[in-house]
């Protein structure tokens, strides 16, 4: 740059009318809902449940801690539809599209400052700020490394704090750039607002201090120490103003601190606080080493983003024990420290491309280098910093070119990113198609993943496939004994045992339970006890162990407890109150569908027919896979006298995955009878008393399915067969009477 440029501040305009700025924009968004339009109705996955669980307004302050911005964009989400992650991810990808504009407005301002020719000095000039915002907002937009800050619901938090931090950097240079002191004022004050609004989305907002410090020297103060020096003290006003409005609700001082004393024991593991990841094993040295290896294979995967190569969740990246514990240690901080070198030697030379290195170390240090504690490996987190990438990338390219490159080349370039990290992108998402996609791709990529182990068990659990739940959970209990695992150890203890007691093994249940309460410090010993005992028809108890532990558990633990509680209720014919503790379940945890179902079943007991389809429509709403509520709502749709044929493609979904309950079968034969198929259903009434059925709910189920269908004869002939058995509960018996 001469020094003409140096003292005069350039202001980029958009060339033309704007139309082909609007085009280019639209056609970019066509993109995005395209790449994504599979990921829409996609699975929840982690820690999406904090987008759904209950919140308030009023809870806003003292209940979600940091990140409420995010919590509040999640209520308006609940108010629409709580249950549909459709409504959820549209408004992900509406976040997308915004700050994909906003990374085409900061690519044009930028690019224009560094190449003279948009001021019209020479032809063409617009044309190659339009092409470096256009490419870079491209790559911004359908890059596949962004998936897991747009189609994981929960990494809204990334995309928004991204949101603020570029806009309160534009309205920085707005003030900047404005000859209107009220104006520049004005702009001052909103780059502050929202800076604060970052920070309140997610933590890492606070690197935009940093980041607005950068581009001031390299773009506005164009690498003048005397004029950026002046602009520090505007910026550090304005940093140290919102970082303590910010700390003053969150608190952030205290997690500052905490991370203050992690690196100044660089050799102490690192004790769990509310933000850190689980069950962490690593010192902050090893987790400083260790993160130059994670952030080149970020590199890695922006330059070669192929699906193969991506992982959703990597919990237990391999440590860097040390600097050549592995090699590829040294290897990545020579990397890394030669790239950030090299952007400081050349940067006056180079100023887009030190500007995009720089960028990009700065924009994920803090996830990645100071807050140590957190996880070591996560995509969502190169969001923020992939957008002055490339940026800089790019311009640098353009810039360096001098307009050498025809205009059809770079339409062609545009066209050939659409296409091919359109559908990079598209491919990517499919993982999102169920729970059990999801991990299992996760496993084949990281199979020594015991987070991804516990989630797979979550997931076949949520489709009734029993048996793979318990190979995952007993996989997660053998590798976190063996490893001292203590959160892992506790989660997989209690999920296997609830699964021997979903599945009647009631003696490796106590087995279980006895050995879970002697190894661990836990709560959850005593409901599987309680659930133990209900299931041994001990409901005194069954309270005993729920009440004694219900006022210690909290979150899901809490839900689940006063739903066992419901069950304990039910199963003794106390149908009020086992009601009254499903709701207190649903209070806490409207999405719960256990508590559901329980109240259908305590419904229909009570003979309250409408109540009890609405609550288990309400159960297969939020899970479409569950066996029981949809045996029970095909009996439902007899009762109701609706079209059989409605109540077998319910069955038939019921049985399709070949559950260990007898109800579905039970279900399936009663409506085979209904249909005029009783051949058929002798099959399934086989099936149902293997898997458990008592003997004289065989005939008792006939006799009721024929009374169904309008047989009254065979009705009473299947009824008068139930007087020979001898355990006939009371209420049977009546009926037999």
């Amino acid at each position: 740059m001469d020094k003409k440029q140096k003292d005069e501040p350039l202001k980029p305009h958009l060339d033309g009318t704007g139309t082909k700025h609007l085009l280019a924009i639209g056609a970019i968004v066509v993109f995005v809902l395209i790449a994504y339009s599979n990921s829409l109705n996609g699975t929840w996955a982690m820690d999406d449940i904090v987008a759904n669980r209950p919140v308030a307004i009023k809870d806003i302050h003292d209940f979600v801690g940091f990140r409420k911005i995010a919590y509040i964009t999640f209520i308006f989400n609940q108010s629409i539809a709580p249950f549909s992650s459709l409504n959820f991810r549209l408004f992900n990808i509406l976040i997308h599209v915004l700050n994909t504009i906003l990374v085409y407005v900061l690519a044009y301002k930028t690019t224009s400052r560094c190449f003279p020719l948009v001021r019209g000095e020479s032809k063409g000039g617009g044309n190659l700020a339009f092409y470096a915002a256009f490419i870079s907002s491209t790559i911004f937009a359908l890059h596949p490394i962004n998936i897991n800050a747009v189609a994981y619901i929960v990494q809204r938090m990334a995309s928004l704090a991204a949101f603020f931090s570029i806009l309160s950097l534009l309205c920085y240079i707005s003030a900047v750039e404005s000859a209107n002191r009220t104006k520049a004022f004005l702009f001052y004050v909103s780059g502050g607002i929202l800076l604060v609004a970052g920070i309140f989305s997610k933590e890492n907002a606070v690197m935009a201090i940093p980041l607005i410090l950068l581009y001031d020297y390299v773009f506005l103060s164009r690498f003048n120490n005397k004029v950026f020096m002046k602009k520090v003290i505007v910026i550090a006003g304005l940093g140290i103003t919102s970082i303590g409005l910010a700390s003053y609700f969150l608190k952030l001082h205290h997690a500052f601190v905490d991370i203050a004393k992690f690196l100044l024991n660089l050799n102490q593991t690192i004790t769990e606080r509310g933000w850190t990841a689980i069950d962490i094993y690593w010192t902050p040295l090893e987790q400083v080493l260790t993160e130059f290896r994670v952030l080149s294979r970020y590199l890695f995967l922006i330059l070669i983003p192929l699906p193969k190569f991506l992982v959703f969740d990597w919990w237990g990246f391999p440590v860097s024990r040390g600097i050549t514990e592995p090699l590829t240690t040294l290897l990545a901080i020579l990397t890394l420290s030669s790239l950030f070198l090299f952007s400081l030697w050349k940067i006056k030379r180079y100023p887009l491309f030190g500007f995009a290195i720089l960028w990009y170390l700065m924009a994920i240090s803090l996830e990645s280098f100071f807050a140590v504690g957190s996880d070591l490996y996560f995509e969502h987190r190169n969001y923020l910093p992939l957008s002055g990438l490339a940026i800089g990338i790019t311009g640098q390219i353009l810039v360096s070119s001098k307009g050498r490159i025809k205009e059809r080349t770079l339409w062609a370039i545009v066209v050939v990113l659409c296409i091919v990290l359109g559908s990079l992108t598209f491919l990517r998402n499919n993982v999102w198609k169920d729970s059990v996609t999801l991990w299992g791709d996760t496993l084949k990529k990281v199979p020594s993943n015991i987070r991804a182990m516990m989630s797979m068990g979550n997931a076949y659990l949520k489709i009734s496939e029993l048996d793979n739940a318990e190979r995952y959970y007993k996989e997660v209990l053998r590798i976190s004994s063996k490893d001292k695992r203590t959160r892992f150890l506790d989660d997989s203890a209690y999920s296997l045992g609830m699964i021997y007691l979903f599945k009647g093994k009631l003696e490796d249940a106590k087995d279980l339970i006895d050995k879970f309460e002697s190894t661990i410090e836990s709560y959850r010993p005593k409901i599987l006890k309680g659930f133990y005992k209900s299931l041994n028809n001990d409901m005194e108890g069954a309270l005993k162990e729920y009440n004694e532990v219900i006022n210690i558990t909290s979150g899901i633990d809490k839900v689940v407890v006063f739903t066992l509680m419901g069950d304990a209720y039910r199963q003794n014919g106390l149908w009020d109150q086992a009601i009254e503790h499903y709701n207190r379940a649903l209070n806490l945890d409207p999405g719960f569908s256990a508590a559901y179902y329980g109240t259908g079943v305590a419904y229909m007991n009570k003979r309250n027919i409408e109540q009890a389809a609405y609550y288990f429509s309400r159960t297969l709403s939020l899970d479409p896979h569950n066996v029981l509520a949809l045996s029970d709502m095909a009996d439902l749709m007899l009762i109701r006298k609706s079209d059989p044929e409605d109540a077998l493609e319910l069955a038939q979904r019921a049985i399709s995955n070949s559950p260990p309950f007898y109800q579905p079968y039970l279900a399936m034969a009663n409506v085979l009878i209904v249909l005029g198929r009783a051949e058929e259903a002798e099959d399934y009434y086989k099936r149902a008393f293997e898997h458990g059925v008592s003997g004289y709910m065989i005939p008792f189920s006939k006799a009721r399915a024929y009374y169904l269908k309008g047989d009254v004869e065979k009705a009473e002939y299947y009824l008068s067969e139930l007087k020979r058995y001898k355990d006939l509960p009371e209420k049977i018996k009546k009926i037999v009477e």
